[in-house]
C-alpha cells in the first residue's frame, strides 16, 4: 500500500493536482495525505475511486507502478471506471444525430454551462474550470451545427482553451486522460498551439499501443487531428499528416482506421483538384468496407463521397468526426 500511495501522489503532483481537489465526500483530504504517505490502508473500492479523481485508468496506474507486463493483467479491473473518470470534467455525453437532437442538446449546454459557471463560482479549481470550459466549447460547437455554419473559422480563436492550454504545457507526463483533453480543447486551440501540442500527443501516446483499454488511441489522435486540418481548409498540413496515418496502419494494420484513411485521403485528393484520384481512392475505400461486410460503413462513406465531389468545401463540416475513445 505504500507503494500504490507514493505512485498516487506522483500522478497527482504531476497533473498539478491538490489533495483538496482531489479529495471529495468519499475520500478526505487528510486520509488521502496519510494514504500518499503510506500511514493508511484503503479499500480497492475506495482506491479505483481515488484514480478517477487523479484521471488515472486502473490500467495506466499499473504501467506506472510496476511496467507493462503487471499492466496486461489488470487490462480490464475496473477500464469502465474512463468514463467515470471523463464525466468529471467532459460531463454528460450528448446526441448530436438530426436537426432535432442538435437543438435540445443546445438547450442542454446552456443550461450545463450556467451550472458549470456557478460551481466554479462557489469551488474555484482546476477541474470545475475545464468543466466549464468544455462546456461552453460544445455550446459553440453545436450552435455553429444547429445554425449550419462552418466549425472552422468560429473556433480557433484561443478563447475558452487558455487554462487547458497552460495545464497541458505544464504537465510532464501526458497520461491517458491529457490526450482526452487535447482532442476535446483542439477545437478553440490557435493553430500553432495546437499542432505543437498535436505532436506532444502522438509523442506521448506511443505506449498505448501495448494497452488493452486504448491500443488505437494513437490512430484516433491522427484522425482527429485530419479532420481538423480539413475543416480549417488546410490542405498543405493535411498532406503532411497522412502519410502519419499510412505508417501507424504499417506498423499495426487495422481494417477500421484503414477505410477512414483511404476515405480521408480522397477527401483530401478532392480537395487538392485531384477528383479523378480522388475518385479511385474512395472507390477502394467503399469497396474495402463491402468486403469487410461493414455495409452501414461503406454506405456512409460513399453519400459523403458523392457529396464531396458535387459540394464544395463549405459542405465539409456536416461530417466532422472527432474520436475520443
Amino acid at each position: 500500500m505504500a507503494g500504490l500511495g507514493a505512485t498516487v501522489r506522483m500522478i497527482r503532483q504531476n497533473k498539478g493536482l491538490t489533495l483538496a481537489e482531489v479529495a471529495d465526500d468519499e475520500v478526505t483530504a487528510s486520509f488521502l495525505s496519510k494514504f500518499e504517505r503510506g500511514a493508511a490502508e484503503m479499500s480497492v473500492a475506495k482506491f479505483l475511486h481515488v484514480l478517477t479523481r487523479i484521471f488515472t485508468t486502473p490500467e495506466e496506474f499499473f504501467y506506472i507502478q510496476a511496467g507493462t507486463e503487471s499492466a496486461a493483467g489488470l487490462a480490464n479491473a475496473g477500464y469502465h471506471h474512463r468514463d467515470e473518470m471523463l464525466a468529471q470534467v467532459f460531463g454528460d455525453s450528448i446526441n448530436l444525430d438530426s436537426p432535432g437532437k442538435r437543438r435540445t442538446a443546445l438547450k442542454d449546454l446552456d443550461q450545463r454551462c450556467q451550472a458549470a459557471e456557478a460551481a466554479y463560482r462557489t469551488a474555484p479549481g482546476l477541474v470545475s474550470m475545464l468543466h466549464w470550459r468544455v462546456q461552453q466549447i460544445l455550446r459553440v460547437l453545436v450552435t455553429n451545427l444547429v445554425q449550419e455554419k462552418p466549425i472552422a473559422g468560429v473556433t480557433g480563436t484561443g478563447e475558452y482553451s487558455a487554462e487547458a492550454l497552460q495545464y497541458l504545457y505544464n504537465v510532464n507526463d501526458w497520461g491517458e486522460f491529457e490526450l482526452y483533453l487535447f482532442t476535446l480543447f483542439s477545437f478553440d486551440m490557435r493553430q500553432g498551439d495546437e499542432r505543437r501540442l498535436f505532436r506532444v500527443a502522438l509523442t506521448r501516446s506511443k505506449k498505448y499501443a501495448s494497452f488493452t483499454g486504448a491500443p488505437l488511441l494513437r490512430f484516433d489522435i491522427v484522425h482527429n487531428q485530419l479532420f481538423l486540418e480539413m475543416n480549417r481548409r488546410e490542405y498543405a498540413a493535411a498532406g503532411e499528416t497522412l502519410p502519419l496515418y499510412a505508417q501507424l496502419l504499417d506498423d499495426d494494420p487495422d481494417a477500421y482506421h484503414e477505410i477512414w484513411y483511404r476515405f480521408i485521403y480522397a477527401w483530401w485528393l478532392y480537395r487538392t483538384d485531384k477528383p479523378q484520384a480522388g475518385e479511385k481512392m474512395g472507390a477502394t475505400a467503399v469497396q474495402l468496407a463491402t468486403t469487410m461486410r461493414m455495409k452501414e460503413a461503406a454506405q456512409y462513406i460513399q453519400t459523403l463521397l458523392t457529396r464531396i465531389a458535387t459540394h464544395g468545401p463549405d459542405f465539409d463540416y456536416s461530417f466532422y468526426r472527432q474520436i475520443i475513445q
